[in-house]
């Protein structure tokens, strides 16, 4: 379970950080509008924090308090993103599921080691 917190939460980071400074380095938005940067960068304020968290709860490891109510927004945070992705493809907004597939892949995980703590 720590190996994974810290790994997700280094990814979400790293990925919610370039959305929150720059999201046009990332291929889907080379193109988009500012409404479309704007929401990525909303996006990546919340994967950053979500990275952060991750991160703070690795280097806390030993307090075990914390683990249950981390699982429990990390699990929310993947779901919903998982969700919303999910809602677009269905309203055609969008063509691409792979993201949703990772996020609820992580949320399965999660789910997992809050389930069997």
């Amino acid at each position: 379970m720590k190996i994974f917190i810290l790994v997700v939460g280094l990814l979400e980071l790293l990925v919610g950080s370039v959305l929150l400074i720059n999201p046009r380095l990332m291929a889907a938005y080379k193109k988009a509008n500012n409404a479309l940067l704007t929401t990525a960068r909303m996006y990546g304020a919340a994967a950053s924090s979500i990275g952060i968290f991750a991160v703070y709860i690795f280097s806390n490891y030993e307090n075990s308090v914390l683990h249950e109510p981390f699982l429990i927004v990390f699990a929310v945070f993947h779901f919903l993103v998982s969700l919303a992705i999910i809602i677009s493809f269905f309203l055609k907004q969008t063509r691409d599921l792979k993201i949703a597939i990772l996020h609820a892949l992580f949320c399965v995980i999660t789910v997992y080691f809050l389930l069997n703590q």
